[in-house]
């Protein structure tokens, strides 16, 4: 009974969790609108406008989603809140964004760092928007062979089975194997279509924590997936600690915003390790190394900025050429995957080529 209950109770949490998950992601406001709606109000608080005026003007024209947070931060202030805690009562502001405003905001540079995280959010954008175009063939090739591979398990194979059965021919190994397939597909389709939306659940589970650690630790062991996602960290890395280091936000505080930008438990666990040796005095190149995340040549340019006294410059040339050795990995990547999908579904054809049509070959030539 004690056991009934707490699965009772423990599904309760896994709904909440579900819950706040979607409403997090619906309340989430995208790169692009982010980037957009920066540079508008780094123009015109440049210009010298007033904030609940940029507010009202921002309101009218952006999108349902965006005008309603604007008009929740308008009403904020109104209520004599200050322009950080205002954006942070909304729940749809990342603590980056949050860090920045806060340090234009104390400044009196908020148009400085509005315009920086415009920069930033164009440049996460313009990221996400190249892995995603370089990932877009292999999945609609991925796509096409499948669905060609199920046509010719429910459509194609039964057809010769009926010939060989007709016949009396009695295929090889290789023919029966694709035959029985073809059947299991066809009569237990209904299992494989539950185990596939089954699916759903179990890619939630692992955005939990224990097992979104569990999956960035196997990412960072697997060769190639190794390369790109250490680059694409440094990356991200970089810009967000560069425009926090830049906008007088303190190092180790930079350091702890710009490891939860990258949004991976797993690499925020390690940073923390980093961020304890900071604290303790040693230099940040040496603790960062620590971490075992960062290319050599990263922790090498750390070591140089914070030497000469230059470290925004430093990870500003980081930025640079990670970014552009982002794009050779990606187009190499492409070069690969595109003849490596050719020649598994030329092996596919070649298969169903001989397990098909040369026992009915054998069987002509034994008439004959």
């Amino acid at each position: 009974m004690q056991s009934y209950s707490e699965d009772i109770i423990k599904a309760k949490e896994n709904l909440n969790d579900f819950k706040q998950f979607i409403f997090i992601k619906n309340n989430k406001i995208k790169d692009k609108d982010l980037s957009i709606l920066c540079r508008q109000m780094s123009i015109l608080l440049e210009s010298g406008c007033e904030i609940l005026k940029i507010l009202d003007i921002l309101k009218q024209q952006s999108d349902k989603k965006i005008s309603l947070k604007l008009e929740e931060i308008s009403q904020n202030i109104k209520q004599g809140n200050s322009i950080t805690d205002s954006f942070t009562n909304t729940n749809s502001f990342s603590n980056f964004f949050i860090s920045m405003l806060k340090a234009g905001e104390t400044s009196g540079k908020l148009d400085v760092a509005m315009r920086n995280l415009a920069q930033y959010y164009d440049k996460e954008y313009k990221m996400k928007a190249k892995i995603k175009n370089a990932s877009i063939y292999p999945i609609i090739v991925s796509t096409l062979a499948f669905l060609s591979f199920i046509i010719i398990m429910v459509f194609v194979i039964p057809n010769y089975e009926m010939l060989f059965d007709g016949n009396g021919i009695d295929p090889p190994l290789i023919t029966k194997a694709l035959i029985n397939t073809s059947k299991f597909i066809r009569t237990k389709y209904i299992y494989i279509i539950f185990i596939t939306l089954a699916i759903i659940p179990i890619l939630y589970c692992l955005s939990k924590v224990s097992s979104k650690v569990k999956f960035d630790n196997i990412k960072f062991k697997l060769p190639l997936i190794n390369k790109v996602t250490k680059i694409i960290i440094t990356t991200r890395f970089c810009k967000s600690l560069r425009i926090l280091i830049k906008s007088g936000v303190q190092i180790v505080e930079a350091i702890d915003i710009s490891s939860r930008v990258i949004n991976s438990d797993y690499i925020y666990k390690k940073m923390s390790t980093s961020i304890e040796y900071i604290q303790n005095g040693n230099q940040v190149a040496y603790s960062l190394n620590i971490s075992n995340i960062f290319p050599d040549m990263f922790i090498s340019m750390i070591n140089i900025g914070e030497e000469s006294g230059r470290l925004d410059d430093c990870l500003s040339t980081s930025e640079k050429l990670y970014d552009n050795e982002l794009d050779i990995i990606l187009e190499k990547m492409m070069k690969w995957i595109e003849p490596s999908i050719m020649i598994i579904l030329g092996i596919f054809v070649c298969i169903f080529m001989v397990a098909m049509v040369l026992p009915m070959f054998d069987s002509i030539t034994a008439i004959q």
